[in-house]
């Protein structure tokens, strides 16, 4: 045993200060054995043939192992093969989905073209290929042993190498993050020793099987563990993280010691149903956070990441997303920048066809009438509408209802009270059957009773006087005019007082009145339908007062 631990001073003299226990550590070194227990008949030149990209050089193992006799070795014996010996084939990854604009271009050292090419889904990714998502950009890569790489919005990643090592049964695998952020879902496989790594410009990031996150700028690295282990080294700096925990690596020869991630955020005010395009979504605020990253897919999986954003207030504002069923989450970054569990939730968008825009009543209409004429506009996709009408916002209290409309206005009768309108478009969907949308916003509406008509006026010799029927602190406009469309006006007057006075035509005649109330809100009613008046001519004295024309009088509608 004591031999396969001297071929691993790469790793282990990272954690000796430090550290009990460095196994996971060696990983995150430039060189690393396969080990292979020793059994009856095992020669130096066999296991070279076996294992080495060159068998010729079976001296290779014979140093590395310390072996004097390369034709006897002890069985149980644990011999090491240093990797960057052995015989391996490359295997390429593949591109599982793209979401957004990305683009990959080839290492100029592999002979092929540089220019870099639009990624799509199936896409062959082989060693030496530099993935850029741009801002709105999700890419995610599957390896050969079944590895995940989630490359995030405005990320440059490469994958340096990917390796099968076929008679050793494991797979090695380095990509090199140079800035932005992606996460690693790395396969754990039994029998073997797979071998996975990070790079960024500060710090290598090595393991077996974990799921974990790395960011990367110019300054510094984030390392954040969820599950398994991770070995963290910078230099002649290194550090363990175990599930939850995080990391800084800045300068390329420094690591912070591990800290706890945060703690997941509170989702529970997230609604199960949104019914508009744009999505709204106002959360609680976490204890320390300084950001909260939002992440919206199609997938439970996270692989088709449709939106990403980040914020220093948990409120974000989704657009362009069609209707369907959503995978949310939801973290927080501490001080250091390090961002914590995910809070997860599902969602679902029917905002479409969207509703028709109500054009009148107004909101918060007031009519004078005792029935409503409802409209609104027309949506290209209808094939009809429905309509409610409550007496609370929250239409329980139905007072009408209709699901199959054809125009876009409707007439309904309702006695005097305070309601609340909606309406919906009804589409229908490629195979012909109903797709029903959501419910517009609520239309208040005041249904209040019209004006009574003018009373028959009291008669005096110089005046024709009217006692109007009132609400308090009502005003009134008042007008008389000889045709009942009232171009010939004879008189106008306002009035703060419900009885209303107006000069008596001497010539009398066929006489028209009508009257609107003006509410101490400031609405202004309708005009009440003309009403005729029969006035007997006034005969007057020498002195020009009415002696005749009092005793009658006739009020009528023409």
């Amino acid at each position: 045993m004591l031999l396969a631990h001297r071929t691993a001073w790469a790793g282990v003299w990272m954690c000796a200060a430090s550290l009990t226990c460095c196994p996971d550590l060696v990983l995150a070194g430039t060189a690393s054995c396969h080990t292979h227990t020793a059994v009856a008949g095992d020669t130096l030149i066999a296991l070279s043939q076996r294992y080495l990209a060159q068998p010729q050089h079976w001296q290779v193992l014979a140093h590395v192992n310390h072996v004097p006799n390369p034709r006897r070795i002890p069985i149980g014996t644990a011999l090491c093969i240093p990797v960057e010996q052995m015989k391996a084939t490359p295997r390429p990854g593949v591109v599982l989905e793209v979401v957004g604009q990305a683009t990959a271009q080839q290492d100029s050292r592999a002979g092929l073209a540089t220019v870099p090419q639009e990624v799509r889904k199936g896409d062959a990714v082989p060693p030496g290929m530099t993935l850029r998502t741009s801002p709105n950009g999700y890419v995610t890569v599957q390896l050969a042993d079944g590895s995940i790489l989630k490359i995030q919005a405005d990320t440059q990643a490469r994958l340096d190498s990917s390796q099968h090592y076929e008679e050793a049964g494991f797979y090695a695998s380095v990509w090199s993050v140079l800035r932005g952020r992606v996460e690693s879902l790395v396969t754990h496989l039994t029998g073997g020793q797979p071998r996975y790594q990070i790079k960024t410009p500060q710090a290598v990031l090595g393991v077996r099987g974990t799921t974990f996150r790395v960011a990367s700028d110019a300054r510094r690295t984030l390392g954040e563990t969820l599950t398994g282990t991770v070995a963290v080294s910078s230099g002649k700096q290194a550090a363990l993280l175990g599930a939850g925990q995080g990391t800084v690596a800045v300068g390329g020869s420094q690591v912070a010691p591990p800290v706890p991630l945060p703690s997941a955020p509170d989702l529970t005010p997230l609604p199960a149903l949104f019914e508009r395009p744009l999505l709204r979504m106002d959360l609680p605020t976490a204890p320390g956070a300084t950001s909260y990253r939002l992440q919206i897919a199609e997938d439970a999986d996270f692989r088709r990441v449709r939106a990403e954003l980040t914020d220093t207030q948990p409120r974000f504002r989704v657009s362009e997303l069609p209707d369907g069923v959503y995978f949310l989450r939801m973290r927080v970054a501490n001080a250091q920048g390090l961002e914590g569990q995910d809070a997860q939730a599902t969602f679902q968008l029917k905002a479409r066809p969207e509703p028709p825009i109500p054009t009148a009543p107004g909101h918060q209409a007031k009519l004078r009438a005792r029935e409503a004429t409802l409209n609104w506009t027309s949506h290209p996709q209808a094939t009809r509408y429905r309509l409610q009408i409550a007496r609370d916002a929250d239409f329980k209290q139905l007072v009408v209802e209709h699901a199959d409309i054809r125009d876009t206005q409707l007439i309904a009768p309702l006695p005097a009270g305070d309601y609340f309108w909606r309406i919906a478009t009804t589409a229908s969907t490629s195979t012909g059957t109903p797709d029903p949308g959501p419910w517009g916003d609520a239309q208040a509406l005041m249904m209040r009773e019209p004006p009574a008509q003018p009373p028959p006026p009291k008669l005096t010799p110089d005046t024709l006087q009217f006692t109007l029927q009132a609400e308090p602190g009502q005003r009134f406009e008042f007008q008389m005019a000889r045709d009942d469309g009232f171009a010939d006006l004879i008189k106008a007057v306002s009035s703060d007082s419900p009885e209303v006075s107006l000069p008596r035509p001497a010539e009398g005649g066929r006489l028209y009145v009508r009257y609107r109330a003006i509410d101490p809100d400031g609405f202004v009613g309708p005009y009440t339908s003309p009403q005729l008046v029969l006035l007997p001519s006034c005969v007057r004295s020498g002195n020009g007062t009415c002696v005749r024309g009092s005793e009658r009088f006739v009020t009528s509608q023409p």
